[in-house]
């Protein structure tokens, strides 16, 4: 009986410890552009535990749908390639940046305005989440991040 308990207390807080180990920085959202359905998130995902992280998706009021996304380069071509799941290796940061990785809102309600801020909640696959204030940063600035 105790060995079953312990094992239902450690299913309940595993999940907790995990998210606890995930931390995120910097993360932003590219003003829209006009005419734009769609926008884009970027930030440093950094996963401090002793197992791999996979984010999933997220999740914000302001779009229909959150989807994991990177950029290829093939036959001198940039083409947009949606994930199952980003990894976070264990011990390591991993960034979603322009030209990169990122986060694809699809479907926005309403367009992008730069200083404004939302929340984000960043979706892993063990079913933990780090909510986020993701600030609107000006299309002239996210070159320099």
């Amino acid at each position: 009986m105790r060995l079953a308990l312990g094992i239902i207390v450690f299913c309940l807080i595993a999940p907790l410890a995990h998210a606890q180990e995930i931390t995120v920085d910097n993360f932003w959202l590219r003003e829209s552009i006009p005419g734009q359905p769609n926008g884009a998130a970027f930030g440093i995902v950094e996963n401090n535990s002793a197992m791999d992280a996979f984010l999933i998706g997220a999740d914000i009021d302001i779009a229909e749908v959150v989807e994991v996304h990177q950029h290829l380069h093939e036959n001198g071509q940039m083409r947009m390639v949606q994930m199952e799941a980003l990894v976070i290796p264990a011990g390591e940061r991993v960034e979603l940046r322009p030209g990169g990785y990122h986060l694809m809102l699809i479907g926005l309600k309403e367009p992008l305005v730069a200083d404004t801020t939302h929340e984000m909640t960043l979706i892993f696959n063990d079913g933990t989440s780090i909510v986020v204030e993701v600030p609107v940063r000006a299309l002239m600035n996210h070159g320099n991040h």
